[in-house]
C-alpha cells in the first residue's frame, strides 16, 4: 500500500509537492482553504485576506527563473509577468491533481506513527490520517507591521493591503522598507501622489523618479504628523506604507512540534529548512526561505523531502539534523545578518541548491545554471535601473544553456 500524503495548501509550492509525490507513487490529498489555487497569487480587493497581490504588480523575476522544470510559461507572454499570469500558470500546471478546497487545517498531531490531520470545511470537522505531512501554506500572509499601533493621524497600512496607486492620488507618502515590494510601490505611486518619501537603509538606488526621495536611515518613530528618523529628520504625510516583510505562522502545529522563534522569524527545528529534525521521515516545510527564485527552489527542496520520505537516500544522523539551526545562526552572523534573517539565501541559494541535491541524491537540473546567470545580471541591473528593469525580455538559446538580453 502507497504511503499516504497530506499537503497543506495549494499555492505553488503545494501543487509542486502534489505533482512530485503523485510521480513517486503516492496517495495525496491536497487541502486548500480557499475555493481556488494560487496561494498568494490569487488577487483579492479584500485586504486583511491571505493575497499580497496588489492590481498591477509584474514579478520582480523574469518567467525564465519562475519556470517549474520541464514546464516552461507561455511564449508569447513576456519575461516579466502580472499576477494574472502566473496564476494562469499555476491552474494549468494543477489539473489533476487532488485537491479538496475550503478546506482548513485546524490541527495537526502525531499519533503512534502517523499524522492526524484535523480539517474544518462547510460539513464539519473531520480527521485524516497520514503517513507524510507537507507543509506549504505560504509565509506571505501574516504581515510584520511594528508600527500598527503607532498614534499616525492619516492611513497606515502594511503593504500587504495596498491594492492601488489611485488611492494615493495627489497625497505626500511615506514608504518605510526598499526591498522589493517597497521600491516597487514606491514606483507605482509616483504616478498618481504629489511626493514619496522611501526610508530604509537599503534606500540607495542611483536612479528614481522626480517626486520620490529617499533616505538612507532607519525610522526611529512614528508620530501622529508621520515619522522621524535615526537623525532627528521629521517627514510629514498624508499615508504610510510599511513594507517591513511577514511573520511565519502555523496555527495548526502545537509548540510541542513546531517552534517559531526570533519574533516569528525562525522556524525550529528545521534541517535545511524544509526537513522537521524529530521527524526527518514525515514533516516537511517547502518555501520557508527569503530572496530566493522560488518555484525551482520549491521542486528542489520537495524532491530532497521525498527522497528521505521513501528511502531513497539516507537521512542524516540526529545530530547533524540538530546541529544545523545553531550552525545556520553562526553562518548568517558570519554574514553579517541579525538572526531574524536566519532563512534568508539570496546569493548563497545556489550552493544550498547543491547541497540539497547532493542530499537527496537527485540529479540538478541542467538549466539552474542559466537561471543562475540570468538572476545574477539581474541583481547587478536592478541597482543601476530599478526603474527600467521590468522592461527587459529574455531569449533563451535552442538547448537554454545562454541567452540573449532584449530591451524593449
Amino acid at each position: 500500500m502507497p504511503k499516504r500524503v497530506c499537503v497543506i495548501g495549494a499555492g505553488a509550492a503545494g501543487l509542486a509537492a502534489a505533482k512530485h509525490s503523485l510521480a513517486h507513487g503516492l496517495e495525496v490529498q491536497v487541502f486548500e482553504q480557499t475555493s481556488q489555487v494560487g496561494g498568494t497569487w490569487v488577487y483579492s480587493e479584500q485586504t486583511g485576506c491571505h493575497s499580497s497581490m496588489y492590481q498591477n504588480l509584474k514579478t520582480n523575476l523574469p518567467k525564465e527563473v519562475m519556470q517549474f522544470k520541464d514546464i516552461p510559461f507561455r511564449d508569447d507572454l513576456p519575461s516579466f509577468l502580472t499576477h494574472e499570469e502566473v496564476l494562469e500558470y499555476l491552474q494549468e500546471f494543477a489539473r489533476g491533481l487532488p485537491i479538496f478546497f475550503n478546506q482548513t487545517v485546524e490541527n495537526v498531531e502525531r499519533i503512534e506513527d502517523k499524522w492526524k490531520v484535523t480539517t474544518h470545511h462547510g460539513e464539519g470537522i473531520t480527521e485524516h490520517f497520514f503517513d507524510i505531512v507537507f507543509v506549504c501554506n505560504g509565509h506571505y500572509f501574516q504581515p510584520n507591521n511594528p508600527y500598527e499601533n503607532a498614534e499616525f493621524q492619516g492611513k497606515l497600512i502594511h503593504s500587504h493591503d495596498y491594492r492601488r496607486a489611485s488611492d494615493y492620488t495627489n497625497q505626500d507618502v511615506i514608504v518605510i522598507g526598499a526591498g522589493p515590494s517597497g521600491i516597487d510601490i514606491a514606483l507605482q505611486l509616483s504616478e498618481t501622489a504629489k511626493s514619496i518619501t522611501l526610508i530604509s537603509r537599503k534606500a540607495t538606488y542611483p536612479t528614481l523618479p522626480k517626486n520620490v526621495s529617499q533616505i538612507s536611515q532607519h525610522v526611529q518613530r512614528v508620530i501622529p504628523e508621520g515619522v522621524e528618523t535615526d537623525d532627528g529628520t521629521i517627514v510629514n504625510s498624508d499615508s504610510i506604507i510599511v513594507s517591513t516583510g511577514y511573520f511565519y505562522k502555523y496555527p495548526f502545529l502545537s509548540e510541542n512540534i513546531l517552534r517559531v522563534k526570533e519574533n516569528n522569524q525562525l522556524v525550529s527545528p528545521i534541517f535545511e529548512h524544509v526537513v522537521h529534525a524529530d521527524y526527518p521521515e514525515s514533516l516537511y516545510f517547502i518555501g520557508l526561505n527569503l530572496v530566493t527564485i522560488t518555484f525551482p527552489l520549491f521542486e528542489y527542496q520537495i524532491q530532497m523531502a521525498l527522497a528521505f520520505a521513501t528511502g531513497k537516500a539516507p537521512i542524516p544522523d540526529r545530530e547533524v539534523l540538530l546541529d544545523f539551526e545553531k550552525n545556520q545562526i553562526e553562518h548568517q552572523k558570519q554574514r553579517g545578518l541579525d538572526t531574524r534573517f536566519y532563512h534568508l539565501l539570496q546569493n548563497e541559494q545556489w550552493e544550498y541548491l547543491a547541497r540539497i541535491a547532493k542530499l537527496g541524491q537527485f540529479e540538478e537540473w541542467p538549466f539552474m545554471k542559466t537561471i543562475e546567470n540570468i538572476t545574477t545580471y539581474l541583481q547587478e541591473t536592478r541597482k543601476s535601473d530599478v526603474i527600467g528593469y521590468k522592461n527587459i525580455n529574455f531569449e533563451l538559446s535552442e538547448d537554454q544553456m545562454d541567452y540573449k538580453v532584449i530591451r524593449c
